[in-house]
């Protein structure tokens, strides 16, 4: 499969065309989410200018075509950089509309429409899959709902077989579930910790059953819709998807590859969703209250995880929740076959990080961490 290699530093030709600056100046009443920042929490221009030096060199010398970076403060943008190209061989640039692929941040959306129902009592998180999916394999019986959430089920990771390649066709749940059951379970359930998709998919079939109507619809009635985030949705390679952009693979001569969007049906929850950095400031902003999760919802969410023999696993309900220094970190990251998404949350600091991009196999965590540490050391 041929592809388009992008360079270096200095190798992507009109600059100034394909980076969208956004400087926070005004807050906008078109309700997109800008602000203007409290005095003191804004680092100084030298400083922004160093790290967007720094993020650049970091995109270009590692080929990614584009990335979206915001920063939330008060439930808010204060600041938001657009970097590269949504699409290589358009030369579409990224803006802060451009929508991307989230991976796995799709979970804690699936976690949040589980805690909800259950609050409806129309759920049981402790009841055994089998009493909602009863054609499931015996030999994952006894595992609950609840340890879906929390990757404790023991039922093996059906991505970690397949490859990601598994999400550029379209799947049966059958079939999905076959490539899980080809691998004995990980341990008996509730006894250890081991990240699973297929506790994710399985999860979106449960809510599916429950609610009757599709993952995508769910998610849409009960949290996107209510919260304004409109871009946000499955990841159908067949429906129209305005500002979506490409995903690419890089091959071992670091030539780009065009990678096709991931089927909601080999994927459902676990992965699925596409999103802009404004929805999920939308959402970032919606957990700080209590329009949507009640606070007893949200700290259940946000526990971490306790094992029978007394350990405590730092992931909660779609959620890793392990501190960031001295400060409570709520974050999850998330990868398809030809995007990668970060959503990182410092309560504590009043500060959010949201980073995306379109090339599988990079870590954003050198970009996100950098950006957490500018910002909390101009929020004192």
């Amino acid at each position: 499969m041929g592809g388009t290699r992008v360079g270096r530093g200095g190798r992507m030709r009109r600059r100034a065309v394909i980076e969208g600056w956004a400087s926070v100046v005004v807050a906008w009443a078109t309700g997109l989410g800008m602000a203007i920042p409290a005095a003191g929490q804004m680092p100084a221009d030298s400083a922004i200018a160093t790290y967007e030096r720094a993020v650049r060199q970091r995109l270009d010398s590692n080929n990614i075509p584009g990335a979206s970076i915001a920063v939330v403060r008060g439930g808010e943008i204060v600041y938001q950089r657009s970097f590269g190209l949504a699409d290589v061989e358009l030369g579409v640039p990224v803006t802060d509309s451009t929508v991307f692929e989230i991976g796995s941040v799709s979970k804690q959306f699936v976690a949040a429409a589980a805690v909800l129902i259950e609050e409806e009592g129309r759920l049981d998180l402790d009841a055994p899959i089998h009493t909602v999916l009863g054609w499931l394999p015996g030999e994952w019986r006894g595992a609950t709902i609840r340890q879906l959430l929390t990757h404790t089920s023991g039922i093996p990771d059906y991505e970690a077989i397949a490859g990601y390649r598994v999400y550029d066709r379209r799947a049966t749940a059958s079939e999905i579930v076959a490539i899980a059951q080809s691998r004995p379970v990980d341990f008996p359930p509730g006894e250890g910790f081991e990240y699973s998709n297929t506790g994710y998919y399985l999860l979106s079939l449960i809510l599916e059953a429950v609610e009757g109507e599709s993952i995508g619809r769910v998610l849409d009635r009960r949290i996107f819709a209510p919260l304004g985030m409109r871009s946000t949705r499955m990841a159908d390679p067949e429906s129209i998807i305005p500002h979506r952009a490409k995903g690419y693979y890089q091959d071992r001569n670091r030539t780009l590859i065009n990678i096709p969007p991931s089927q909601p049906s080999a994927t459902l929850g676990a992965g699925g969703l596409v999103s802009t950095v404004h929805d999920l400031a939308r959402w970032d902003a919606a957990l700080r209250g209590t329009t949507l999760l009640s606070e007893a919802a949200k700290a259940r969410i946000w526990a971490p995880t306790a094992l029978p023999d007394g350990r405590a696993i730092d992931y909660g309900f779609g959620w890793r929740v392990e501190p960031y220094g001295e400060h409570r970190q709520q974050y999850h990251y998330g990868m398809t076959h030809g995007f990668i998404a970060n959503l990182t949350r410092l309560p504590d600091a009043d500060l959010t990080v949201i980073a995306l991009a379109n090339r599988y196999r990079e870590d954003l965590g050198r970009i996100v961490v950098p950006t957490l540490d500018l910002f909390l050391e101009a929020g004192g």
